[in-house]
């Protein structure tokens, strides 16, 4: 009779996995949100993936690459993501410049 272990550490890496590709999915669909100095509420992940954004699509090709395994993001959906917070983030900080009043603006 022979039985079949799993050990503790394999089982544990393929929780972290599965764990990891669920919330992964689930990082680009959440909307940003703005405080009121306009500045993006992310999670870590978010803001790493935001900076590279930011920094070029070679960069950010790079650093997706690099961990395509653990991310499972696609890049242009990331790009159109981050692009979408640099919009939000005009849309605020117009208005942040229509609601001062003349008289603080000098």
């Amino acid at each position: 009779m022979s039985t079949c272990h799993v050990s503790f550490f394999h089982a544990a890496r393929c929780a972290a996995s599965v764990l990891a590709a669920l919330a992964s999915g689930a990082v680009l669909a959440q909307d940003a949100k703005l405080d009121a100095d306009c500045a993006p509420q992310l999670t870590h992940l978010q803001q790493r993936l935001y900076q590279r954004a930011n920094e070029g699509p070679d960069v950010l090709r790079n650093f997706m690459f690099i961990r395509r395994g653990i991310l499972q993001l696609d890049i242009h959906d990331t790009g159109v993501w981050a692009n979408s917070v640099n919009e939000a983030r005009a849309v605020c900080m117009m208005k942040l410049a229509q609601a001062v009043p003349a008289d603080s603006r000098r």
